[in-house]
């Protein structure tokens, strides 16, 4: 699991009593943690308790992926800052996707990127790049610098032309073959 993704906080419902486990929740006046409390923990540990069986937990998803911000992104996802919202918006949700029963997550996520992938590649040839770079996420900054740095080495390498492009010989020689069969019909 990503480092940083796995240390957000996920809303998470315990199913279960938990002796001795009060502390997770910072409003639990109890040293148990009674069935029913509703806290915040990093997903790393929801995913612990909720794959177990019976699960401990049940996890909401995060407010990112709820209805209210799945209109948003579907309406016009280039709008949104992610970079302030949630840096590794595309991580969390990989993760907590399995958590959404219809698989809104999955098509939210999907539908975000295509969106946002003409940004993207706008902000890869930018010429101001720190303006166009603001509202990306983590991975689509890395994305950006990757294809920055491929034109950049692509367009250092058609400069230099020290290597020529040439026929490959096992295409040179199949044109001659294919050329000596249709002279001999």
């Amino acid at each position: 699991m990503h480092g940083e993704v796995s240390n957000e906080k996920v809303t998470c419902k315990f199913l279960h009593d938990l002796p001795k486990m009060g502390y997770l929740d910072p409003s639990c006046p109890e040293e148990d943690l009674k069935e029913g409390t509703t806290t915040d923990i990093p997903l790393w540990l929801a995913e612990s308790l909720s794959s177990r069986r019976p699960p401990l937990v049940s996890v909401d998803l995060p407010k990112i992926f709820k209805e209210t911000y799945r209109e948003i992104f579907n309406a016009d996802a280039c709008t949104v800052d992610l970079h302030k919202l949630n840096q590794h918006f595309y991580e969390l949700g990989c993760y907590v996707a399995k958590y959404d029963i219809k698989g809104e997550v999955a098509k939210t996520l999907i539908n975000t990127f295509r969106q946002r992938f003409r940004m993207i590649l706008s902000a890869s040839v930018s010429t101001d790049s720190m303006t166009a770079l603001q509202p990306l996420s983590a991975s689509e900054r890395d994305r950006t610098a990757t294809a920055m740095n491929t034109e950049k080495a692509l367009s250092g390498w058609l400069k230099r032309g020290d290597c020529p492009l040439t026929t490959a010989n096992m295409v040179a020689n199949h044109r001659k073959r294919k050329r000596a069969e249709m002279e001999m019909l």
